[in-house]
């Protein structure tokens, strides 16, 4: 999870958009594997959590997609 997304020099906002679609996901997937890590020991609160994070990260993901089908 070291990739810094550089928006700047990008002309195109749909480009951009997408890139960071593709950042969320990559973060959305490790943090699966964190959550059944935390589910398989029994550390239930902790997964809890984690599944607030994750369903926080997959409404952000619906949302930039969202936008990104309105400029199409």
């Amino acid at each position: 999870m070291g990739k810094i997304i550089n928006i700047l020099p990008m002309a195109n906002r749909e480009d951009n958009l997408q890139e960071i679609m593709e950042a969320l996901q990559e973060v959305k997937d490790a943090l699966v594997e964190v959550l059944d890590q935390y589910e398989e020991e029994g550390a239930e609160e902790k997964a809890d959590t984690l599944m607030e994070a994750l369903d926080a990260l997959e409404d952000a993901y619906d949302v930039i997609n969202d936008a990104v089908m309105d400029e199409i």
